[in-house]
């Protein structure tokens, strides 16, 4: 019996389910594209804003019957991928911080910035100042210039407020943009700017975020995770510990900063939350890396960050081998990785940190939706979210080949297809 269908994509030069499963690291396995899924001559069916049908355009064609005024495209030359799925931005912020990469070029480093007045300050400035039209309005084209390169999630963490009223306003904000943002609550980002050079200012914001503001988040139901920054210029372990731990009891799971900067033991903290994924890890050491293996945390890898700051990008071979799952997302943010596009830092993984083409892939992809709680994600599946990415490639093995980005041609989010001039 044929499945309806209100929309078809067919015959895709190549087509990626990335319904397998990677193996544990291994010389060969690492470099196997059977996971990927690969099918050429490949149709992905929708009905509504589920996938009905997915294989060779023939098999597909037999499957489906497509209803009354159902919308038929020929992708050609093009490939067929799961929408991308960026897990780590901070791109709910109005603005920018060019100057402060100009400073970096000339030798400036994160503190001294941070004592100029620039840093996550100047952010938060500038965001407390914007109106919600602003805030709505700026976000809403940050996910569509996203979506440009086959983007269909993103995670969107708060963090440039630091004052409760602020922090739920721009999760409201977040939330307003519908199912294809994941809203991240992150009021333990830093020191808000009025409190700092306090006797007790940082202990006063310590136990406002750990109290008030989070008792305000879980209420309002806007935030899907909780995210702090444990590092030398963050927070430490004993000072986020207290906020998440009490977060993971109110039903809210960590995805956290880790040792961007320095190693303070933030990998095992992440450990021991059970904590969905510890992020930036570029002076995470290996026994941090093992607790997370044990524990099954994620590492979410920013190449885009360390690429700006020009720090040495993390071994993800390494990782692999350790038995860490890992993702690459751009770190979308102001100051430190002003980025659109997810598929460079596939590139990146490949070219600079050790992954293979087919780790890359699954590492915006299928990994990356689980490591947001998002398993209907990242893989084409019957039943699955329909979200697809048409994108300008000529092979699956092109993402890393290709200097720059590949285009999306068009993306399907939800069910809802938008082509691009």
């Amino acid at each position: 019996m044929r499945v309806a269908a209100n929309l078809l994509l067919r015959h895709a030069r190549e087509l990626l389910t990335c319904a397998g499963r990677l193996p544990p690291s291994a010389a060969r396995a690492d470099f196997d594209p059977a996971p990927l899924g690969l099918i050429e001559d490949g149709a992905v069916a929708i009905a509504d804003d589920r996938i009905v049908a997915v294989g060779r355009t023939a098999e597909v064609e037999r499957a489906v019957s497509l209803t009354a005024g159902a919308t038929v495209i020929d992708v050609g030359d093009a490939m067929l991928t799961p929408g991308l799925v960026d897990a780590h931005t901070h791109a709910l912020f109005v603005g920018h911080r060019a100057g402060e990469f100009s400073l970096r070029v000339q030798g400036a480093g994160y503190a001294e910035i941070a004592a100029r007045g620039g840093g996550i300050a100047a952010s938060v400035k500038a965001l407390r100042a914007a109106s919600d039209e602003a805030l709505g309005t700026t976000l809403a084209r940050r996910l569509d210039a996203m979506t440009r390169f086959g983007t269909t999630t993103v995670e969107v963490k708060s963090g440039y407020a630091l004052e409760t009223g602020h922090e739920l306003r721009s999760l409201r904000v977040v939330r307003s943009m519908g199912e294809r943002v994941v809203p991240t609550f992150l009021g333990l980002h830093a020191v808000p700017p009025e409190l700092r050079g306090t006797d007790d200012g940082r202990a006063r914001y310590l136990a406002t975020v750990a109290g008030r503001m989070l008792d305000a988040v879980v209420r309002g139901g806007d935030a899907r995770f909780i995210d702090a920054y444990i590092d030398g210029p963050g927070f430490s372990v004993a000072e986020c510990a207290p906020t998440l731990e009490r977060a993971r009891a109110l039903g809210l799971r960590a995805r956290l900063h880790v040792g961007q900067f320095e190693d303070v033991g933030g990998a095992e903290l992440a450990a021991a939350l059970g904590a969905a994924s510890a992020d930036h890890l570029e002076h995470v050491g290996d026994a941090g890396l093992r607790a997370m293996a044990a524990a099954g945390v994620t590492a979410v890898l920013l190449p885009g960050a360390a690429f700006s700051l020009g720090q040495a990008m993390p071994d993800a071979r390494r990782m692999r081998a350790l038995g860490v799952t890992v993702v690459l997302a751009t770190d979308d943010n102001p100051g430190t990785s002003h980025c659109d596009a997810l598929p460079w830092m596939a590139a990146f993984g490949v070219r600079q940190m050790g992954l293979s083409t087919v780790e890359a892939w699954f590492a915006i992809t299928a990994a990356a939706a689980e490591c947001l709680d998002l398993p209907d994600r990242g893989r084409l599946v019957p039943g699955g979210r329909a979200d697809v990415a048409v994108l300008d490639l000529p092979s699956w093995e092109a993402l890393p080949y290709v200097l720059g980005s590949p285009r999306a041609l068009a993306t399907v989010s939800g069910g809802v297809l938008r082509e691009w001039a």
